[in-house]
């Protein structure tokens, strides 16, 4: 008896240990690696955005839209809006946006740059944990999300729900989430007018 009260004890101390030193570890770099996600968000909002504007340099402003509706609540995320333009003119040329989407074992994350008629300039992937060799093939461009440059809000969908856009093969789910997670971020931002008029009806250029 007295041999196991001491096995538990050395135990109990040795997972205390552990846990004093995971949290020490966890404490210096949890500041690291929020300012490598910080970048990575940063260099991929650049690069999707230079589809606006090839060869210009471009200034990104935060937007508030009261009337913005929130599509990724479920997400535990918000829609943020940037604006886009080409300094010095402030007028803007479009927006960038992360959609988030629960994917088959992640919330998929997709940079998305929109013209200001409302159609898709480029996409990127930002994050995702899907299966590796299925869903996680998303983050190869040809394999699905370049398919929605010069989309608009209504023609994203997969054919599989009457759209034009194929899944990727084996990989229904996530092709959906992505999909959906596009179509809902800029239903809601036209909705909250921030499209010009005009050409929302319109399909590829």
């Amino acid at each position: 008896m007295a041999d196991m009260l001491k096995i538990g004890l050395v135990l109990m101390l040795v997972a205390l240990i552990a846990a004093v030193a995971l949290g020490f570890v966890n404490s210096r770099t949890a500041p690291m690696i929020a300012i490598q996600k910080e970048l990575a968000k940063q260099n991929a909002m650049t690069e999707v955005a230079a589809g606006l504007s090839p060869g210009d340099s471009l200034a990104f402003d935060s937007l508030s839209v009261t009337s913005l509706e929130n599509p990724y609540a479920s997400c535990d995320n918000t829609l943020n809006i940037v604006r886009v333009s080409v300094p010095p003119d402030t007028s803007r040329i479009g927006y960038v946006f992360i959609a988030f989407g629960k994917g088959y074992s992640s919330t998929v994350q997709t940079m998305v740059a929109v013209e200001i008629e409302g159609v898709i300039s480029n996409t990127m992937i930002l994050y995702q944990q899907e299966t590796p060799g299925l869903g996680a093939n998303i983050v190869n461009p040809a394999k699905l999300i370049s398919k929605f440059n010069g989309l608009i809000a209504s023609q994203c969908l997969l054919s599989k729900d009457g759209g034009g856009i194929d899944a990727m093969t084996g990989c229904t789910i996530t092709s959906r989430t992505v999909t959906n997670s596009i179509r809902t971020g800029l239903e809601a931002m036209s909705e909250a007018g921030l499209f010009d008029s005009g050409d929302t009806e319109g399909g590829m250029q």
